[in-house]
């Protein structure tokens, strides 16, 4: 599960801990710089790339997973390039 893996993640790259359900709003758990740093991470991780656009759109971590499995299910360009 996506969900789980950002959660590790977030964790142990980030030290970031959330004991929120994946459908609560990730801005109630972290401020702006943890997630901003989450999202690089999950970007990095998962060799995908983010837009602001859709950052913005993305309220949770169910929101974040779905996104990135979208991303991984459809390649781009953007994810072939090393």
């Amino acid at each position: 599960m996506l969900a789980r893996e950002i959660r590790r993640v977030a964790r142990e790259e980030l030290g970031l801990e959330w004991e929120g359900a994946d459908e609560d709003e990730i801005a109630g758990c972290l401020d702006s710089l943890a997630l901003l740093a989450l999202l690089v991470s999950v970007e990095d991780h998962y060799r995908v790339r983010i837009s602001e656009k859709e950052a913005m759109a993305t309220r949770s971590l169910a929101d974040l997973a779905r996104l990135i499995a979208s991303k991984l299910d459809s390649p781009t360009l953007e994810q072939a390039s090393p």
